[in-house]
């Protein structure tokens, strides 16, 4: 079992409050610890500790950091590995604030040999300090803006590697905060208005492959109608979306066939779909001239693909239901249906994907770290 002993603090520069306070160790006496009771940051470590708890020892250990309360007593224990670590940290941080009074104090003094700092030193860890703290709704849109221009800067100055990391650590919060959004849109009762807005607001983030949502082509050649919203995908095709409530009726019961066939709101939406891809197809001349002005995208306009988004197949409570339903979806030309439950799977599942690779990007970060190489 380790030897535990002690020194009572006796120096002056702790004040009466801390006087007689016994700071223990486990093993050989530290070097940095005095027979008075002085040692880099003893002060400060007990006045924490006395503030935040009733009854404690503060032990300092060769290597282990951990708090366990026994009897009634807390046991910090702090290593001195942690301690040398601090004292590196009030090192750095003592050299850059002396620098920057000094270069202050002889800007003022001497103002034709020496320029004044407009920027003070920074102390490493305020920034990590600052952010664990801030919250986004209270970041000033200064703040927003100096953020805007430091990140890029930041990624730019890292490895490649680094910035995967940081681009899938970023990219999986958003999603993970969308899936949640999406969630629980889909069990409340929005209008078909509503999820329109919210899927041409996102479906960029939510579904991987496309890179420009089209909001109403303004083209005008006689009556034809052209699609509200259309999406480009990354290969330069055409889909064109209509959306419908997650709660929309996806088939209806045919008893004398004993077969399902397609809701009135979804033969409406495959009618309006077939309309849209005749009239840009027929038209593909203009709607490429109007895309490529307008978007600076070189479209390939070959007979577009219709996505019906509606309904959810939760709906299906028989085997017979998901059959008919398989069949009817296989029958139609040139559509896909996309219901919101499986929109959402879609979505957790990249997030799964994406987490798998976050986690052997930051093993392969930490072992070439250890190797000395970035």
């Amino acid at each position: 079992m380790t030897t535990i002993r002690f020194v009572k603090v006796k120096n002056k520069s702790y004040g009466n409050a801390l006087k007689g306070t016994k700071i223990y160790y486990e093993g050989r006496k530290p070097k940095g610890l005095s027979k008075d009771g002085k040692i880099n940051f003893g002060k400060n470590i007990l006045e924490l500790l006395k503030t935040n708890f009733p009854k404690f020892r503060w032990i300092i250990t060769p290597e282990k950091d951990e708090i366990k309360k026994q009897r009634g007593i807390y046991r910090i224990r702090t290593s001195q590995k942690t301690l040398q670590s601090m004292y590196s940290d009030k090192f750095s941080r003592d050299r850059d604030i002396k620098n920057d009074i000094v270069r202050h104090r002889f800007s003022i003094i001497y103002p034709t040999d020496f320029k004044r700092s407009s920027h003070a030193a920074y102390v490493p860890g305020s920034l990590a300090e600052t952010l664990s703290r801030a919250s986004l709704p209270r970041l000033s849109s200064s703040d927003k803006d100096m953020l805007a221009k430091f990140i890029p800067q930041f990624i730019a100055s890292e490895s490649v590697g680094a910035v995967s990391l940081l681009r899938a650590t970023t990219e999986i919060r958003t999603l993970e905060e969308l899936i949640r959004d999406l969630s629980d849109a889909i069990n409340n009762s929005y209008s078909e208005s509503w999820w329109q807005t919210y899927i041409k607001k996102n479906i960029l983030i939510i579904q991987q492959g496309y890179i420009k949502a089209i909001e109403k082509m303004n083209i005008s050649i006689g009556t034809t109608k052209f699609p509200d919203f259309s999406l480009v995908t990354h290969d330069g095709y055409l889909d064109i979306l209509e959306i419908k409530k997650p709660s929309t009726d996806l088939i209806k019961e045919d008893p004398s066939r004993d077969n399902y066939y397609w809701a009135t709101e979804i033969s409406k939406a495959i009618i309006q779909a077939e309309n849209y891809i005749e009239n840009v197809s027929r038209h593909a001349d203009p709607v490429r001239s109007f895309i490529k002005d307008k978007h600076q995208i070189d479209l390939k306009v070959v007979r577009p693909r219709g996505i019906i988004l509606a309904g959810n197949a939760k709906q299906f409570t028989e085997q017979k239901q998901k059959d008919d339903f398989r069949l009817l979806t296989q029958s139609a030309k040139n559509i896909t249906f996309v219901t919101y439950d499986e929109l959402l799977s879609r979505l957790v599942n990249y997030v799964g994907v994406l987490k798998q690779h976050s986690k052997a990007m930051k093993a392969f970060s930490g072992r070439k770290k250890r190797n000395g190489t970035r």
